[in-house]
């Protein structure tokens, strides 16, 4: 055969090895957002205009870039699966799957009857919710099967109050914990308290909770103009097909704390410290605030079709010879 054959082969193969390695790096930073875009009056013209939508975030940036069209109804419980779906948690206990670009909700599994603001499927499939108990309190995590809709709890009912409660030194039951969001980083769960702005560690085998750090590590401090930590999600940093970093929202409402002054909105992405359970702010985004966050690990090519990829690659290169 002509050499020119064998350049086009080893070409191929090169762009073949770059979509599958490298395509994903740019995807695995990004993770997705449902939210609202608030567009203030102007005297004489409109009144405020508000406008939700799915978002894109890149991680890097905290830019979040609609990628849909202007919607409503999308769930606030949002979690990515393996291979590369974008799931919601309605608060009804019905799972949707979520259009990436049109945001369209297709209900998947039965529904519960479990009320929920936090969801999350860990890399291997199995998702989790924290839901309200008969007291509006969220204490127990519980597994729940995405193609069914089964859900079955683990540990014990008290798990988060008994794990603030300790954390703090106060009598078992004082605590009245509302965990919002859930997000996964190395197989744990964690979740934010926004009783006590505090960020909750799961075991996903047992059940058992415990305070990432001190009660209360959550909170703005001296940012008091933040507020509302209400997602959580896991993202993919390094495109190794596991979670390695935990992104939430931080909803700024306003800059300046001056009451003469209207009241802006700033959307902060925020990446969590797992050491201690604080938040540094990666960036803002201004008229925008956040509800729910979801992210899918990596699509990383199986080891036989990489080895395979690569056993061409070098057969192209020994016949160039």
């Amino acid at each position: 055969m002509p050499k020119s054959f064998f350049r086009i082969a080893s070409w191929t193969y090169a762009s073949l090895v770059g979509t599958l390695l490298l395509a994903p790096s740019a995807e695995a930073a990004i993770f997705y957002a449902t939210g609202q875009r608030l567009t203030q009056a102007v005297p004489g013209v409109h009144d405020d205009i508000r406008e939700n939508f799915l978002f894109a975030v890149d991680s890097t940036t905290g830019i979040a870039t609609p990628v849909s069209p202007e919607t409503s109804g999308l769930p606030s419980a949002l979690a990515g699966t393996a291979d590369q779906q974008l799931l919601g948690y309605q608060f009804s206990g019905q799972l949707m799957e979520i259009g990436l670009n049109s945001a369209t909700q297709t209900p998947i599994a039965e529904p519960t009857d479990l009320g929920a603001t936090s969801f999350d499927i860990l890399e291997d499939g199995r998702g989790f919710i924290v839901p309200f108990d008969e007291s509006f309190n969220t204490q127990q995590l519980h597994q729940i099967d995405v193609t069914t809709g089964a859900a079955t709890p683990l540990g014990s009912s008290q798990a988060v109050g008994d794990a603030i409660d300790d954390a703090r030194s106060t009598q078992l039951g004082t605590a009245n914990p509302f965990v919002i969001s859930l997000g996964s980083v190395d197989n744990s769960l964690y979740g934010i308290d926004l009783d006590t702005d505090s960020l909750i560690q799961f075991d996903s085998e047992t059940g058992d909770a415990a305070v990432v750090g001190e009660v209360g590590a959550v909170t703005a401090g001296d940012r008091a103009a933040f507020s509302g930590f209400a997602a959580l999600t896991g993202v993919d940093t390094d495109t190794d097909g596991r979670f390695d970093t935990l992104f939430g929202n931080v909803n700024f409402i306003d800059d300046d704390n001056d009451p003469a002054t209207p009241v802006q909105r700033l959307g902060g992405i925020a990446r969590y410290d797992l050491s201690d359970g604080s938040w540094e702010l990666v960036g803002t985004n201004p008229g925008v605030i956040f509800f729910g966050f979801g992210a899918s690990p990596a699509a990383v090519p199986e080891p036989g079709v990489l080895l395979g990829l690569l056993s061409v690659g070098f057969l192209g290169r020994w016949m160039r010879r």
